[in-house]
């Protein structure tokens, strides 16, 4: 059973490259230094969408009962 050895240390360093390849590109790209704040400001500013103007408050109706 000679070939056990080689094979797992062949297989370990591979695991770890790919351990350290997926960890370099969450640091480059998913990591919390490279999260947005999301909100409607925000938003509106990436769409080049205007904000609506502020509706006027609603007054009761005359006649009307709650």
């Amino acid at each position: 059973m000679t070939w056990r050895r080689p094979f797992r240390r062949h297989l370990t360093l591979l695991l770890l490259a790919k351990f350290a390849a997926l960890l370099l590109l969450w640091a480059l790209f998913f990591s919390p230094a490279h999260r947005t704040t999301v909100d409607s400001d925000a938003t509106g500013r990436r769409l080049a969408v205007a904000r609506p103007p502020a509706a006027p408050p609603l007054t009761p109706q005359e006649g009307t009962h709650d």
